[in-house]
């Protein structure tokens, strides 16, 4: 008995962490981005250009508020 409310346990945060992700998908950019300083958190990431890195910090201003002034 004690097993299957620990797999139970265990397939609902599976499933909850894959909701987060599924509904949050830029939740890992902002999670990698919240460790660096702030002249590297500036600077376009791979893949992106000047003007949708831009558009991007807009879209996490708390991390990204050094930069966006």
């Amino acid at each position: 008995m004690d097993k299957r409310i620990i797999l139970y346990a265990v397939i609902g945060i599976l499933i909850f962490g894959l909701l987060i992700f599924t509904f949050f998908p830029g939740i890992i950019q902002a999670l990698g981005d919240s460790g660096k300083s702030g002249l590297d958190k500036c600077k376009p990431e791979p893949g992106y250009t000047g003007e949708s890195w831009r558009e991007h910090m807009g879209h996490h201003p708390n991390l990204y508020k050094e930069c966006l002034t």
